[in-house]
Formats: C-alpha cells, sequence, structure tokens
C-alpha cells in the first residue's frame, strides 16, 4: 500500500516526517500502533531536526535518555533502539529517506578461535598440534577481543556522556528563555458543554476543565478561536475534519520547524487519527477535541492524578505530549510553579462561590 503513496527511488521527495511516520505505521500491527507512534514523536521532540540528518549516534543517544520513566531500564532501550531503526530503515527501503549506509568495504572480522586463526594467519603462524600453544594463543585471542570489547565500549560511553552534555547545556540555555516566556493569558474559560448526558463526565470535573484551559494558556489557544488555531498562529474554516496542513515556522531555538498541529490541544493528525475513533469523533469539532484531549490524558496514566489533585505529577506525565509544558524534565520543574499557578487561576472559575452564614436558609 504504502508503494502507492511516495515516489520512486532516487527522485526528489516531498513527504515531511510526519507523513513518512503515518504510512510507517500502517506497516505496524495495530495492536503496536500507539506505542509506535508515541516513541517516533518523542524521537522527534528529542533530536529536533529532520529524520534525513538523523544519525545512529542520535538513536543511541534517544535510547539512553534518563527522562523516559520505565520499570525495565534495559527492555525499554531495546524498544526505543528497535522501534526507531525500524523507521528510519522503512524510511531508506522506500526512498523517502537517503540511504546513507555506506558499503561494507572492510574485510571481514574472523572470531578469535583457533579455526580461524589457521585460516587467516600466515603458514609460518598457524598453530600445530600441540594443546600448550594452543592455550596460549587461545588465551591471547581472547584477551584481544575483551581489550577491544573494553575499548569500544568506553568510546561509547564517552560519546554519549558528550552527548548528554552537550544537550544539558543546550537547556541551560534554552531553559533560561522557557521560564521568562509570557503566556498570554492566565485564564481561559472552556465553552459550555454540550447539554447531553454522553458528554457529562469527565468534562464537567472542575478539575479536569481547568487542566484542559491550562493547555490551552501555555499552547496559545486560548478564546472562541482556540479551536480554529493552526501551528504559526493561522485558522482553519471547518470542523469536517483535521485541517492536516503542514504550516512552517521559527521556533524558540531559531531552527525551522514544521507541523500540522491544529485545534485547541495542537493535535498532530497522526494523534488525532489514533485517539479520535477511541471516542467516536464525527468530526473536528470542539467537543470531540475536549474528548480526544482528555482520552489522551487517560493514556499516559494522568486522569486520575488530576481528579484526585495531584497536578504537578499530571505535568511530568504529559510534558512529551504537551511540549509546552516544557521540553525536557528539568525544563518542567522549572516551569512547574507557573504551570500550578495557571491551573489555580482557571480552576477558580469553575469552583462554586462559597455560601456565607447570612446566605444560609434558615430551618
Amino acid at each position: 500500500m504504502y508503494k502507492q503513496q511516495v515516489q520512486k527511488r532516487n527522485q526528489p521527495q516531498t513527504i515531511s516526517d510526519i507523513q513518512l511516520i503515518n504510512i510507517w505505521l500502517q506497516q505496524i500491527p495495530p495492536v503496536n500502533q500507539q506505542s509506535h507512534l508515541y516513541l517516533a514523536q518523542m524521537f522527534l521532540k528529542f533530536v529536533k531536526k529532520p529524520l534525513k540528518k538523523v544519525t545512529q549516534a542520535d538513536v543511541l543517544a534517544f535510547a539512553n535518555v534518563q527522562g523516559i520513566s520505565s520499570n525495565n531500564r534495559e527492555y525499554s532501550q531495546n524498544k526505543r533502539l528497535e522501534t526507531i531503526n525500524s523507521l528510519l530503515k522503512f524510511g531508506r527501503q522506500t526512498g523517502i529517506l537517503p540511504n546513507t549506509q555506506k558499503p561494507n568495504t572492510q574485510k571481514q572480522i574472523l572470531s578469535p578461535n583457533i579455526e580461524n586463526f589457521n585460516k587467516s594467519a600466515p603458514s609460518t603462524y598457524k598453530t600445530k598440534n600441540h594443546p600448550t600453544t594452543r592455550k596460549i594463543q587461545e588465551k591471547t585471542l581472547k584477551l584481544r577481543k575483551l581489550l577491544k570489547i573494553q575499548l569500544a565500549s568506553t568510546f561509547l560511553i564517552i560519546f554519549v556522556l558528550l552527548l548528554a552534555t552537550l544537550k544539558l547545556f543546550r537547556e541551560m540555555g534554552g531553559g533560561a528563555n522557557a521560564a521568562d516566556e509570557k503566556w498570554p493569558e492566565t485564564v481561559a474559560i472552556m465553552p459550555e458543554i454540550e447539554p447531553t448526558k454522553n458528554w457529562a463526565y469527565p468534562i464537567n470535573v472542575p478539575r479536569i476543565r481547568a487542566f484542559l484551559d491550562t493547555i490551552a494558556v501555555t499552547e496559545g489557544t486560548t478564546g472562541p478561536k482556540g479551536y480554529y488555531r493552526q501551528y504559526t498562529n493561522d485558522h482553519f474554516s471547518s470542523f469536517e475534519d483535521h485541517p492536516r496542513e503542514m504550516k512552517c515556522g521559527i521556533d524558540r531555538n531559531n531552527e525551522k520547524l514544521c507541523s500540522d498541529a491544529a485545534g485547541r490541544y495542537q493535535f498532530l493528525s497522526t494523534s488525532w487519527d489514533l485517539y479520535a475513533p477511541m471516542v467516536g469523533a464525527k468530526h473536528f469539532g470542539p467537543t470531540y477535541q475536549d474528548r480526544v484531549a482528555i482520552e489522551l490524558i487517560r493514556e499516559k496514566d494522568a486522569l486520575q492524578d488530576i481528579e484526585q489533585g495531584r497536578i504537578e505529577e499530571a505535568f511530568r506525565k504529559l510534558y512529551m505530549v504537551w511540549p509546552s509544558f516544557g521540553e525536557t524534565p528539568t525544563e518542567v520543574e522549572r516551569l512547574m510553579p507557573k504551570l500550578v499557578g495557571t491551573y489555580n487561576n482557571n480552576l477558580a472559575r469553575y469552583k462554586p462561590p462559597e455560601t456565607s452564614p447570612e446566605q444560609k436558609p434558615q430551618m
């Protein structure tokens, strides 16, 4: 199916990274599509550059990133490596991404055992069938193999640490701007909820409504026009479907960024296509945008945190979904006082006014 959607190999490609991910997901079993999409989106936010410029070093650094929680770290690392390599391999096979893999012109490295040593060594150095000689040579070869492995591991660790250090310095430089970021408003009132029983819960919960309003504040989509907002602050005109229109702008790091994010909660088309069927969305209207946002919160296991008042924990779980909360765990903590303050301001709008003793009905 995907061969009908991409151009032939060796021809200029105009398919964006988001469109590539969407095509790639069609080859993934439905049961795994959600986790693959989540990791692909995290990877794009982590590397902050087009997939055609991604290197294996970027993939390794992403696999070892500390900000992603997991009960089994080794399994999580392998899962990230396997998923992102699958995406890149698919892109190269279809011709969407350039094939940067150089042909292997080096001689095959033989395993360090006596049989291979005898095959590759000059005749004057081949071992004889003397047990003592064979043991010495086996020990020497094993030692060399161990030293090579240790040396390669050391270089890999140094490289990963260097990448992490550079990323930390970048966070420190960009994080200050994020902390000083002036959000346009501190409160944003949601439209009246649809007066049907099916939509009453959990949209009518004050804490849920206040959290959705906080997303709108951080994403810059407050007010009635927020549901029509696209990336770069343009607006679409119809709620018939997600607009699926790629917009390009300059991010806060002064780098070009293209996205088809749209709506009050800035859904990517890939996210909308994945979660909209879960709530039976018939269009891209405000009610369904609210429901899909809640479904995303529920899927990231943060809905109960919000309902029970664990707001800081919810922000920590959802920063990869809405990077306006902060693009890294360090930045989320730096912005946390402002995030919580904005949430509390919104929550005050939905709390019923307290009744004074004089206003209480007389018994």
